[in-house]
């Protein structure tokens, strides 16, 4: 079971779609920041000392990557059980492992991918960012404390990867009990706005179901970081369960 689990991660990691994946939330870092760079680039005046890593950090909240993150999330392999259905795999590998096997394989394949995806592009981007900026900013003023823009990203990156996580099984649990690949691409992003349009018109304090502030929670989280986590934590775990419902539904038909 345990070399099943592995390949099903190891096979959605080792993906072109992965790594254009990550090369997409790097370029949607700076797309969502043309304005500053440019300012940056012809500025007179050395930048501030670490604006490099305020770059990154501002563009976690941006629209740009509120709009990419439930679309590159799944790319990777939220859609690798309709394909083993379409293809007849399915049929053929189910006898030669066990159900919870490979509901374990795909579900964990998927969560591993959807979080590190976007992890791996925001890090991407803060060397990028570095690289580009860091030769123009100017020394850190006497008595100030060094900002470390590079620890707040790790940080948050638990956060980040637990949102992209879910997003991507919400879409392969969508399309196993829907049958359709392209519902593993739509679903999360459907989903996304649903709840950001519930949350921001109609719903102002449910702030609990805000995809946003799950990436950068605010005040309003008495638990800080945590709360959040155990959110999106309990919503994989019902997106699981209904994952290997569907996959055994499908599997007694066979």
């Amino acid at each position: 079971m345990r070399n099943t689990i592995t390949s099903g991660i190891r096979q959605s990691l080792c993906s072109a779609r992965f790594v254009l994946g990550a090369a997409f939330i790097a370029l949607a870092v700076f797309l969502s920041s043309v304005d500053a760079a440019a300012q940056a680039f012809r500025a007179e005046e050395p930048l501030a000392y670490g604006f490099h890593g305020r770059f990154v950090l501002d563009a976690l909240g941006s629209d740009t990557i509120t709009i990419c993150l439930p679309i590159v999330c799944a790319l990777p392999f939220a859609a690798s059980y309709v394909d083993d259905v379409k293809t007849g795999f399915l049929k053929l590998y189910i006898h030669r492992t066990s159900q919870r096997a490979y509901i374990l394989g795909k579900a964990g394949g998927c969560l591993v991918s959807g979080g590190a995806v976007i992890v791996l592009g925001l890090w991407l981007a803060f060397g990028i960012s570095a690289a580009l900026f860091k030769p123009l900013e100017g020394p850190l003023p006497p008595e100030t404390e060094d900002p470390q823009y590079a620890l707040e990203l790790l940080r948050d990156c638990g956060l980040i990867f637990l949102s992209g996580g879910f997003w991507a099984l919400f879409g392969m649990t969508m399309s196993a009990f829907m049958a359709s690949r392209y519902i593993a691409y739509a679903a999360p992003f459907i989903f996304y706005y649903v709840l950001i349009i519930l949350c921001e018109r109609y719903f102002t304090d449910l702030y609990v179901i805000y995809p946003k502030a799950w990436m950068v929670p605010g005040q309003e989280w008495s638990m800080g970081r945590w709360g959040p986590a155990l959110v999106i934590g309990e919503m994989i775990i019902l997106t699981g369960l209904g994952f290997a419902g569907a996959v055994r539904r499908k599997v007694r038909g066979l």
